[in-house]
Formats: C-alpha cells, sequence, structure tokens
C-alpha cells in the first residue's frame, strides 16, 4: 500500500442532493458609505495606537486592494496614493483617467489629480512636482508617516524592514524631500498584517453578506461551467458557458482540460486546448470577495479515466479531498495556523502530493491577503475571518491536480446573531448549507463556520458526473 492510501476506508463516495447544483440567489449588496467610513475610523483608532500622523496608501492595477477598502475605488489604469490624516483629511491622488472615476467613492475627499500617475503619452500638462501633492495633503517635515505599499518585509528579506518599501522608487523619494525620511516607515503590516491588521476582520453583518453576494456569483459560474462541460469542448467552448455579468473579479477567470495547460497553474482558456476526456479538468472563477474552484478527473466513472490515472482517486484524489475535510472541521474562532496546518498535513503532508503553499488563506477583495496557516504557527483564527479553504495537492512527478477551493467566514455568536438579524436568508442559507455539510458530506464543521456557498466542501469524484460526491465515514 502506498503512503497515505490507509486514509482512503476514512472517505466515501456518496449521493449528492439536487439542490446543491442548483444556482443560489444572488441577492445584490453593494456596500454602504457607512461600512467604509467604520473601516477609516479603524485606521484612525490604529493611528492613535502607533502616535501615526499620516498613512500614505499605495495602489495600481493589480494591487488596488488597500485602497479599494477604504474608499470603494479601485485603480482601474494607473498608480493611486489615498492619503488619511490622524484628524480625519482624507485625499485621493490619482491620474487622468481615475479622477471621474474617483467619484466612485461614497463620502466627501479631497482629489488631486497628479498627472505623472496617467499612462505614459497621455497629456502632462499643468504637472507638479509629486513632493507638493503631498505638501498639499498636509505632510510636514515633522509628520510621523505610515507608508503602506504592496508587501511588509519578514526574516532576512530586509536589513531594516520598518524603513524598506515595495512601492515604486520614486514616490519614497518624493515623500522624503516633504517629510524626514526617519518618520516615514513601512506601515503595511497594520494593513494586511496577522492577527490584528485592520483589514484582516469582517467586523459587521453587512460585510459578510456582501461577501455571499460574491461567493454565489462565482459558484454560479463555476455550476454552470460544470454542466456544460463535455469530451470535444474546447476551454474557450466551455467558457462560454460563464454568462457572467462582468462584474470584476479578483483574478483571472480559468478553465483547463487538459494535463498542458493546467499544468501552467494559471493558464487562461485556450481556443485550441480540447477535453478528451479522462485527464485533469479545472475551473476557477472568482468575484471580488470570494473564489471558486474545483479541479479532478473529467469523466463519468473510473471506466472513463485515462490509464495514467487509473487508480487515483482512491490514492490521490480522496486523500486531498479528506484533508479539506479536516480542516473544516478544525475550523473555529480560536484555532491556531498550526492546528488547521496539521488538520491538512496530517493527512497529505507527505511529498506525493506536493502541498507547497500554505493550505489555506484569508481572503478580501484580493485573492490572497495574508495567511496564518503554517507550521508553528500560534496565530489564532478571531471572529470575522475570511477564509478560503486553499490546498493545492500537485502530483511533482506528472501533472495531477486536486483543487476545493470555496469561501468560509468564521463568526462568534455575538456577529452570527448580527447576521441572522439583518440578512435573515443569508442566514438561513448559510444554515442549510452547514447542515448539508454535516448529513450529507459527513463533515462535523462548527457553528462558527459559514460556508458561502453550497459548493463549500463539495467535490465530485468524476468531474462529469455532479450527482455523486465525496463524503467521510464517520
Amino acid at each position: 500500500m502506498e503512503k497515505g492510501t490507509e486514509k482512503m476506508s476514512n472517505v466515501k463516495i456518496t449521493a449528492c442532493p439536487e439542490w446543491i447544483l442548483q444556482e443560489e440567489p444572488e441577492q445584490a449588496v453593494k456596500l454602504s458609505a457607512g461600512v467604509y467610513l467604520r473601516r477609516l475610523d479603524a485606521l484612525i483608532e490604529r493611528m492613535d495606537e502607533t502616535d501615526t500622523d499620516f498613512v500614505v496608501i499605495y495602489g495600481d492595477r493589480e494591487h488596488f486592494a488597500n485602497i479599494e477598502y477604504f474608499t470603494r475605488y479601485d485603480c482601474r489604469f494607473e498608480e493611486g496614493l489615498f492619503i488619511v490624516s490622524r484628524n480625519g483629511n482624507r485625499t485621493i491622488v490619482v491620474g487622468n483617467e481615475g479622477e471621474a472615476y474617483s467619484k466612485f467613492i461614497p463620502y466627501p475627499v479631497e482629489r488631486i489629480v497628479y498627472r505623472h500617475f496617467s499612462l505614459q503619452g497621455q497629456p502632462r500638462n499643468g504637472i507638479q512636482k509629486l513632493r507638493d501633492v503631498y505638501r498639499q495633503a498636509g505632510l510636514k517635515p515633522d509628520s510621523r508617516v505610515g507608508f503602506v505599499s504592496v508587501k511588509y518585509f519578514e526574516g532576512d528579506a530586509a536589513d531594516d524592514p520598518a524603513h524598506q518599501f515595495d512601492a515604486p522608487e520614486y514616490m519614497l523619494t518624493e515623500l522624503y524631500k516633504v517629510v524626514d525620511r526617519a518618520n516615514v516607515v513601512n506601515y503595511t503590516r497594520e494593513i494586511t498584517g496577522l492577527p490584528n491588521g485592520v483589514r484582516m476582520r469582517l467586523r459587521e453583518a453587512e460585510e459578510i453578506a456582501f461577501f455571499e453576494y460574491q461567493a454565489a456569483k462565482a459558484a454560479n459560474v463555476v455550476r454552470r461551467l460544470l454542466l456544460a462541460a463535455k469530451p470535444g469542448m474546447s476551454e474557450t467552448d466551455i467558457a462560454r458557458h460563464a454568462r457572467t455579468d462582468l462584474l470584476p473579479p479578483m483574478m483571472h477567470p480559468l478553465v483547463n482540460v487538459t494535463p498542458e495547460s493546467l499544468g501552467l497553474a494559471l493558464a487562461s482558456p485556450q481556443h485550441d486546448c480540447v477535453m478528451a476526456g479522462g485527464e485533469v479538468f479545472g475551473i476557477c472563477y472568482s468575484q471580488r470577495g470570494s473564489l471558486c474552484s474545483k479541479v479532478g478527473i473529467a469523466a463519468r466513472g473510473e471506466e472513463g479515466v485515462s490509464p495514467r490515472l487509473k487508480g487515483k482517486v482512491e490514492s490521490f484524489y480522496m486523500p486531498h479531498w479528506e484533508a479539506i475535510a479536516r480542516w473544516l472541521e478544525a475550523l473555529q474562532v480560536g484555532t491556531t495556523g498550526d492546528e488547521l496546518y496539521r488538520a491538512a498535513m496530517d493527512v497529505i503532508g507527505d511529498e506525493r502530493f506536493g502541498v507547497f503553499l500554505n493550505p489555506g488563506h484569508a481572503v478580501g477583495m484580493d485573492e490572497w491577503t495574508n495567511s496564518c496557516v503554517y507550521a508553528g504557527s500560534e496565530i489564532a483564527i478571531h471572529s470575522g475571518s475570511s477564509i478560503q479553504t486553499d490546498i493545492i495537492a500537485s502530483s511533482p512527478d506528472e501533472v495531477m491536480v486536486s483543487i476545493c477551493e470555496d469561501t468560509v467566514v468564521v463568526a462568534d455568536a455575538e456577529l452570527r446573531a448580527e447576521l441572522q438579524r439583518l440578512y435573515p436568508d443569508v442566514y438561513r442559507r448559510v444554515q442549510r448549507r452547514r447542515a448539508m455539510m454535516r448529513e450529507t458530506l459527513g463533515i462535523r464543521v462548527s457553528d462558527d463556520v459559514l460556508p458561502l456557498t453550497a459548493l463549500v466542501g463539495v467535490m465530485f469524484p468524476y468531474m462529469l458526473d455532479t450527482t455523486r460526491v465525496y463524503a467521510l465515514e464517520n
């Protein structure tokens, strides 16, 4: 017996309730101005705690989430800065194409157009130096400034992590023309660091309802693609069945039907990649705040599995799914990152499964915000954590991948009661999904866990047969 296959007796294949494959209601939720203002209040409270006069937040087309979190504005074409003073003044700095879109910010804000943020070759008339923009926003030589860049630095990545920044060099050079260099520190950890970064917690029911809305949209796309997929279809043929409404995703949509395209890990659909059947098959779709991804074997049963994957349902896919189930069972308020890590890696920790990224991570409007799930992590899951069950098993010797990724929120009794009171329909759906996980999938999930779609923990042994799913033999 191969190492790890002793676990397969814990997993069975069972009937899938039909309603799991039915599209879930997408009850539109748009975060109110109050949510953003309360986030700003949390930021200013952190500034008081750290004796910080100004926070300068950097963003660009890819790294939009830190600015978006406080403003609703995302940098769609160009760089941007959001500057917050301790006394509550707010300034958004944009280029040519961000000027109009910045009116999307749902509260009063000072707006400065800095034309160098504009794309190359666009008008630069009336351009000023960035140092003058900083001064206009109120910064002075003795100001204590926290600069939020893309990442903060850990371990041996920098000699002086407090004064190293992952942002365009000119922004810092110009800032030093205004503020004493010693007074400018990397503030990114205060925003996205664990356990208590300002962004790392859903504080109210409205945020949960918004994430559930986004999760439903992502999961419904995956449902449509799963039900449409057939041998002979290309990746783009399948992708056309997504029927999206063009709301912004947080990563590239994926449909992969060959070992070659799936082996690239992040390849967009290709017109010349055609499903032959019996091979690996992956779908991934996201909306901001949630992602749904399923990767398995494109077959209707063992008879349709390619020769190279024969027996892999038992030796590879079942243990991987059990790891996800055990991870979900371990998840609750107070669980440490190490406990989550062990729940998964005790099942699939040997090299056959090739798990090299953190088995699970926090998610926001960006796909991966941070992760406390690693060996030895003493960071505890708190109420308001939004987490992806992102545990990727990938054979190092051949293209063989298993993914069952969905979004859950961890909420204590107080936050759950608020959700039930303010969003009773969301709460009822959460309750129904949790009951299904327990009764059909055999996953003894905590009351703290709010599954945002009915696909949480659902994996099809044979991806072209959506009538059967894995379940624990409890």
